[in-house]
């Protein structure tokens, strides 16, 4: 390994408390010259088309999600203009929760770029998949247990005890078996 020193610069850091001899005063920098984006590219408002005709009908047709109920916040916006020119930072102004000013500002800009609301109402679906109670509610489907679910609460009673007496009885060849062995080894024995 190559021994190499580590210089450090010393005229920032926070041991430093400003980067000049002096305190700049900002009265007396040079206005700091920007220009909006909407003066180099004009907002272009796509006009509403048959299958969205106004701002509400919109709404409507965004409302796919329980968490964000795009519907009821109609009276928000006064026309099909104020609902495609409001920013985020508007709707936040305005008391739209943020789910749902994400759906509205999402539906717009993808609008703008040529894909209208058609996406699938899951509210239904999601009513459907709540009623099996998973801890987290997902998507599936364990449905609960009937109260009774086991043979001997339907009346069907255990299978009797078997007869073990009589089942061990040896049969007859062992019997002869034993008596053969038993006769040999007491004739060994003498």
């Amino acid at each position: 390994m190559r021994y190499t020193t580590r210089v450090l610069d010393q005229t920032t850091g926070p041991h430093k408390a400003y980067k000049y001899t002096y305190m700049p005063d900002p009265r007396k920098l040079a206005p700091i010259e920007t220009s909006m984006r909407s003066e180099v590219l004009p907002v272009v408002i796509r006009p509403p088309t048959s299958y969205v005709p106004n701002h509400e009908v919109f709404l409507e047709k965004v409302d796919v999600h329980r968490l964000a109920p795009t519907s009821d916040f109609k009276a928000t916006f006064k026309d099909w203009n104020d609902l495609m020119t409001c920013s985020k930072r508007e709707l936040r102004t305005r008391g739209v929760p943020l789910l749902t000013r994400r759906a509205i500002r999402a539906a717009v800009l993808a609008f703008q770029n040529g894909n209208p609301p058609e996406r699938f109402d899951t509210k239904e679906e999601w009513l459907y998949y709540k009623q099996f109670k998973t801890k987290d509610y997902s998507y599936r489907i364990v449905p609960e247990l009937p109260e009774k679910y086991r043979p001997h609460q339907n009346g069907i009673d255990q299978a009797p005890v078997p007869n073990y007496n009589e089942i061990n009885q040896m049969p007859e060849w062992a019997v002869k078996e034993e008596k053969r062995l038993a006769e040999k080894s007491g004739a060994a024995r003498k």
